[in-house]
């Protein structure tokens, strides 16, 4: 059983710098440090948790600050608000040492680096504390790809720039070339070494370490490799998950494979006595059953609303920017990867229920419409595809 957090430093102007701490049974602590990323051009302040265990354990390392402004601004070619753009550059680094600090640690305690998944404001930190602590670093073997590779923001953009154009999104003004060049290159020394890849669910078994209080869960979807950890021994009955990207709120997760992420979703209902989750970004999510329950709604309400959307032949970035699909505003003239990878992932799970079809290319871009059938037929055909773990997406 835990005790109800008590916040032990408050945020800062931009909204990050918190720091939370719970008492765990036998005496342990969990403390949750919320480090900054930008909010509504990028997810919101990043939570990394410490956790006493049988190593002093941090999951994930937030994102450098400076990174943090190119990766979510120059990519997105927009204005950086003067009160971000004056953070120091080592902001992030900074909230992460002194919360440490706060919490009755030092940086040079650590001892295991757990990430939940591969994306840069999960793990771009993480050199630099591994270079202070000599923790060792462990993720889920799907997603060492992502996070060893010193090249995988340019490999992504090159990659994304073609399918941005085929879903017939306005691309930025800089070339993959250019962003490779004036960007990108800042990364190549932030790439991670994973010393121990985790490969199995159940209790944290690692290479000189096996915990009897932090236990994994492969939960992917948002990525291939992104887990879960539940924390607390396994006869107790209020546990707390930390739940990475998975879940969140009040912002929705956005899946890179929805029909995996749907199936995430209905495994994670089914395990027991979790009492809270802990996100990587937004607010704590005291009902897990019903945040669980409530983006499982959200999905089909976004299938229907795609399906009825293409009653005649529409591109996913008209789909996208449409007024009313997301909870903010799409400027159809402007880049944006995330919403347009949020709605094709939508369009191709009704492409695969045989609810849409492709009956056209434009040029480059593809587009949509619907069979003409009820949205309740196409939904059956969408539930058996979840239903049917022999299924897969390709």
């Amino acid at each position: 059983m835990y005790k109800r957090g008590e916040i032990i430093r408050r945020s800062s102007e931009v909204g990050s710098g918190r720091v939370k701490q719970y008492e765990l049974s036998k005496g342990k602590k969990l403390t949750q440090i919320t480090t900054f990323c930008p909010d509504m051009i990028g997810p919101g302040p990043t939570h990394l948790y410490v956790i006493e265990d049988e190593a002093l354990t941090l999951i994930d390392t937030g994102i450098p600050t400076s990174l943090a402004k190119k990766i979510f601004y120059y990519w997105r070619n927009q204005q950086i608000p003067d009160e971000i753009k004056d953070l120091p550059d080592d902001f992030s680094e900074t909230e992460l040492i002194t919360g440490l600090e706060t919490a009755g640690y030092s940086i040079e305690d650590l001892e295991l680096i757990i990430i939940t998944h591969g994306h840069p404001d999960h793990y771009l930190l993480g050199n630099k504390i591994v270079q202070r602590s000599n923790a060792r670093v462990s993720a889920h073997v799907l997603d060492t790809d992502q996070i060893c590779n010193p090249w995988t923001i340019s490999k992504k953009v090159f990659e994304g720039r073609p399918r941005y154009e085929a879903m017939g999104m306005p691309l930025p003004a800089s070339s993959a070339q250019d962003y490779h060049k004036k960007a990108v290159l800042d990364f190549s020394n932030m790439s991670l070494k994973v010393d121990c890849p985790i490969s199995m669910d159940g209790l944290l078994s690692l290479d000189g370490i096996q915990s009897q209080y932090i236990s994994v869960k492969h939960s992917p979807g948002h990525s291939p490799g992104a887990i879960c950890l539940i924390i607390g021994s396994q006869e107790e009955e209020h546990k707390i998950l930390i739940c990475g990207d998975v879940l969140l709120y009040p912002i929705t997760p956005h899946p890179d494979d929805l029909v995996t992420y749907l199936r995430t979703l209905d495994e994670l209902k089914q395990i027991e006595n979790i009492a809270l989750s802990l996100p990587a970004h937004g607010k704590n999510i005291r009902d897990h059953y019903r945040r669980v329950n409530s983006l499982q709604n959200h999905h089909r309400n976004r299938l229907e609303f795609t399906y009825n959307s293409c009653y005649e032949p529409k591109s996913p970035w008209e789909i996208a920017s449409m007024p009313r699909y997301f909870d903010v505003f799409v400027d159809p003239n402007k880049f944006n990867p995330m919403a347009g990878n949020e709605t094709f992932v939508h369009m191709r799970l009704l492409e695969m229920a045989k609810g849409l079809y492709r009956p056209k290319v434009d040029g480059s871009v593809h587009y949509f419409q619907n069979t003409g059938e009820s949205f309740e037929d196409v939904y059956r055909r969408v539930l058996a595809i979840i239903n049917d773990r022999d299924t897969t997406a390709l």
